[in-house]
């Protein structure tokens, strides 16, 4: 079981510096998130101040006080790739000052990061030490800046995190109908975790997706149904699918003369694929950045990235198909295995999607956690495993730093990390013999 701190336990003085510095962080971050929506309230002022100041929670907000004013959901303030079912979700908030609910928005999203990295701790150190492990503060600080980002810019994706990790740790509690309810509502929240669903069935959870859908056809279409009615339910939906899935699809991206969202943010693979393979710079929301190295037809591109998303989806099956024949798994190499292989699904789950945003990438802190963690535990063998883990940990701190280069970001400097991240769990994943490491939870 995860371990919990003891109270009288005094040593965990030593993660005061952590905690200190995380309440700095979160004090920085919720005064901009407040200063930035202070004095923005009415229809006028969000149009006035949406294209020289971008906030994904203003959005949110102005559509669910909409919602709450006239009973209609409406994309008029860019909510066009969520279900109905997230603007429900977010209209209490509605009801506080923009300011207000931004602030505590903020707050609580940065709550929850403290919590997941705490979970994540206990669970991969079957303990809280007296003070922060090396491979807890590396992942951390690797993944800082992409924590910023969101929570500025008022994203769900924090939440999204901790609700992944929440089904996670409730899964290695043997807990799986539980299990299943955070990971639904994540999928209600954002439809990237459902890449994740392929993991369980792949490993035959079925208790963990049965409760999954449940959780997706209460909320999906449920609150929706008692919400708006059957036809407007309907509508919505429809809605949803032609934008979401349609005009912002990997086909429209790899084909269209005018992809939509080519800003350089956008580090999804068809968009990489896009720029790099096809000259769309004129086309860009950002003076033109103009990236591309090759000029492949469209049609051919979408060959090219078919074949390639083949290739991983086929490979992180075979990977995730390998491992221990009981269940669950007892010894230290297959609780790694199996926590690596669920670590290959978050890459898949951002290398598949047709929209990434930089700041999507704080999804891949498990994958982030778990390499950190490898690294430290093989530091005494630096077998293969171990210089690997290190190659994938420079790369993600390369693709930091070219974070304030948007010719770099066009290029898909973010997405790389990802991809070399679950390039290096396959090959961890390629045998479950741990070689010279620490003891490591055995709570599958």
């Amino acid at each position: 079981m995860i371990a919990r701190p003891d109270p009288h336990n005094r040593h965990w003085r030593g993660w005061l510096p952590v905690i200190v510095g995380g309440a700095l962080i979160t004090i920085v971050l919720v005064t901009i998130v407040v200063v930035r929506n202070w004095g923005i309230s009415g229809q006028s002022d969000y149009d006035a101040v949406r294209a020289a100041s971008t906030s994904d929670f203003r959005d949110f907000w102005f559509t669910a006080r909409h919602f709450k004013d006239t009973g209609q959901i409406t994309t008029d303030y860019g909510v066009h790739n969520y279900l109905p079912f997230f603007v429900i979700f977010m209209l209490p908030l509605s009801f506080l000052p923009l300011p207000v609910a931004a602030g505590l928005f903020t707050l609580f999203s940065l709550g929850l990061v403290a919590l997941t990295v705490v979970l994540i701790e206990a669970l991969l150190n079957e303990r809280l030490d007296r003070r922060p492990r090396r491979a807890t503060l590396a992942a951390l600080g690797l993944m800082l800046a992409y924590i910023a980002s969101a929570s500025v810019l008022g994203t769900v994706n924090l939440l999204v995190l901790f609700l992944i990790i929440a089904a996670w740790v409730l899964f290695e509690q043997q807990r799986e109908w539980v299990a299943g309810i955070p990971l639904g509502l994540a999928i209600l929240i954002k439809l990237l975790p459902g890449a994740l669903v392929v993991f369980f069935l792949l490993k035959r959870r079925w208790r963990v997706a049965a409760a999954t859908a449940i959780v997706l056809l209460v909320g999906g279409l449920g609150v929706p149904l008692a919400s708006l009615g059957y036809q407007r339910t309907s509508d919505q939906m429809s809605g949803f699918v032609d934008r979401a899935l349609v005009q912002h699809s990997a086909r429209a991206t790899l084909t269209a003369d005018k992809p939509p969202k080519t800003h350089e943010s956008n580090n999804a693979l068809p968009m990489v694929l896009r720029r790099l393979c096809t000259p769309v710079g004129d086309h860009s929301q950002s003076a033109g950045w103009n990236v591309s190295v090759l000029n492949i037809p469209t049609g051919a591109l979408l060959w090219v990235y078919f074949i390639l998303l083949a290739l991983i989806l086929a490979i992180s099956t075979f990977r995730t198909l390998a491992g221990p024949g009981k269940w669950p798994p007892a010894d230290v190499a297959s609780v790694t295995l199996v926590r690596a292989q669920f670590g290959i699904w978050c890459c898949v789950m951002l290398l598949a999607a047709p929209l990434v945003w930089t700041h999507y990438f704080v999804l891949a802190y498990w994958p982030l956690t778990l390499l950190a963690d490898r690294a430290q535990r093989t530091e005494i063998s630096r077998n293969s495993e171990h210089h690997a883990a290190l190659a994938a940990l420079l790369v993600w701190l390369v693709g930091v730093v070219l974070l304030a280069w948007p010719a770099a970001r066009a290029a898909g400097a973010q997405l790389l990390p990802v991809f070399v991240a679950w390039g290096v769990l396959c090959y961890i994943t390629r045998r479950t013999r741990p070689a010279a490491e620490a003891p490591t939870s055995t709570t599958l």
